[in-house]
């Protein structure tokens, strides 16, 4: 006996060394993905907002070749005009290019050159360096400069900057929009925000504070155009003389999911175990009882007995069936398999628990009794139905360990249960006894001798503590069980 019990610590010190590893192993891969997805997040942010920055960065180069253009050779209207034309060639962001010179009004266009009326304010025209504006036209974005008496300036309207942008760096599941000092987005992939403030006060402390400190700020945030978790990186950049924020939203959802998808199949695993090793368990446990009870002959007859009947309770075909429910159920509804799990192993813990105890209090048997019917719930559906009266677990008294579940798995193995011929059963109090009766509809060819083995030993577990006796009879279509309540 005691190599036995020395056996069994070593298998409950695997296993729970197993356990501990599996966890382990989960929070360490955790750590993981956590570190690259922050990584993959930062290589994002930065590549992308280094695309807009060189984007940006040669417009202002055109610019400086304009002002270099009129410190060479001073107000030359064709040439001038060539130039700006020049400048739409080679950067497909710029809508229009213009100047003012004297009497002289000249707007670019793609591919087009002409004199227009004024179409600009004279705060517009005054004022050097870039910024947002609007006129009948459309809302722009400006990149202006004067020299020797010519006004120019380099008009991006928002919209063509929206499909610009749309097209170099598309919204999917990561995307970016840009903000200003004032919080106005200048993109957005919803093209009706553009050139609207932001909503979040508390995003446009974080875009000021990110141009205060000219540093990324890296956070996890939400996503208004997603709907969903996004992890943002916020990146100051200067164009001209304003300073921009690059906000770059990468999807949390990815990481989540597939860590979600690892922790359920790693709990699957653990738990899959823990129930293989109780079974194996639980079947070395009667082997080396009954080798036991069988050297006390006559005296532990009925306990060993009743150690027979609560091993072989949870027989190998509810395990089966059990676990083919579980997958089933894994893939249709897996919160309603977490939960058919957590049953799984309340069974089994109890079987466990039980094992060298020959009575238990009636509230154990009934709350075993409700995980037990749970279980039996998932495959039979509406067809199998149990109603426990409210005061029964108020009852002060013991009865034979797992006697209620033998009286369920009889019920539901020797009656039919279809849909015409539902199978209900009741609990209940009388006279000091507990009561279980089902609809009783026997299957067609039943021997009444193939329910009488598991009801026989009830019966011999009350002979040998007490006067009281356990009987049952059938009355009115229904099979009715009492069992006596034994004090404790």
């Amino acid at each position: 006996m005691f190599h036995r019990k020395n056996l069994i610590f070593i298998g409950l010190l695997l296993l729970l060394v197993f356990v501990g590893a599996v966890w382990l192993v989960g929070i360490q891969i955790d750590k993981a993905a956590v570190r690259m997805h922050s990584a993959m997040v930062q290589e994002v942010g930065a590549y992308r907002s280094e695309l807009i920055r060189q984007d940006f960065k040669r417009t202002e180069e055109l610019q400086e070749s304009v002002q270099a253009f009129l410190e060479k050779k001073g107000y030359d209207k064709e040439g001038l005009t060539e130039l700006l034309e020049g400048v739409l060639k080679m950067d497909n962001k710029v809508t229009r290019a213009w100047f003012v010179a004297g009497g002289d009004h000249v707007v670019c266009t793609r591919g087009k050159a002409g004199a227009h009326g004024a179409v600009w304010t004279d705060t517009v025209l005054s004022e050097d360096g870039s910024g947002l504006y609007k006129d009948h036209r459309g809302e722009y974005w400006s990149l202006r400069g004067h020299y020797g008496g010519v006004n120019y300036g380099f008009d991006i309207d928002l919209s063509d900057l929206h499909a610009y942008f749309a097209v170099i760096v598309p919204a999917k599941r990561n995307y970016i929009y840009i903000l200003n000092e004032a919080g106005v987005y200048i993109t957005y992939p919803d093209e009706k925000q553009v050139g609207k403030p932001l909503p979040d006060l508390r995003e446009l402390e974080r875009v000021k504070t990110v141009i205060r400190d000219n540093k990324e700020l890296q956070m996890a945030g939400f996503s208004n155009y997603l709907l969903l978790p996004v992890d943002k990186v916020y990146y100051p950049i200067a164009v001209g003389t304003e300073k921009w924020v690059v906000v770059v939203n990468v999807l949390q959802l990815d990481n989540q999911e597939a860590m979600e998808h690892f922790h359920r199949y790693a709990l699957l695993i653990a738990v899959v175990t823990v129930l293989i090793f109780s079974v194996l368990l639980a079947i070395s446990q009667y082997k080396w009882r009954k080798e036991y009870d069988l050297r006390r002959k006559v005296e532990q007859e009925a306990l060993q007995l009743n150690l027979q009947q609560l091993k072989n309770q949870l027989n190998p075909h509810f395990l089966f069936n059990a676990l083919n429910s579980l997958s089933a159920l894994i893939t249709a509804d897996p919160a309603l398999a977490e939960e058919f799990v957590l049953k799984l192993s309340k069974v089994y813990r109890y079987v466990l628990e039980k094992r060298n105890e020959t009575l238990a209090s009636v509230k154990e048997e009934v709350d075993f009794t409700c995980h037990y019917y749970f279980l039996q719930k998932i495959r039979f559906g509406e067809q199998l139905l149990l109603k426990i009266e409210n005061d029964v677990k108020k009852a002060d008294g013991m009865i034979p360990a797992m006697s209620l579940q033998l009286l369920l798995e009889n019920a539901i193995k020797h009656n039919e249960i279809t849909r015409l011929h539902p199978l209900h059963i009741r609990i209940y109090l009388s006279e000091g006894d507990l009561v279980v009766e089902n609809s009783y509809c026997p299957r067609s060819g039943e021997s009444s001798d193939s329910m009488g083995i598991g009801l026989e030993n009830i019966q011999k577990i009350y002979a040998y503590y007490s006067q009281e006796r356990f009987h049952y009879t059938v009355e009115n279509s229904l099979f009715i069980c009492k069992l006596p309540i034994l004090k404790g």
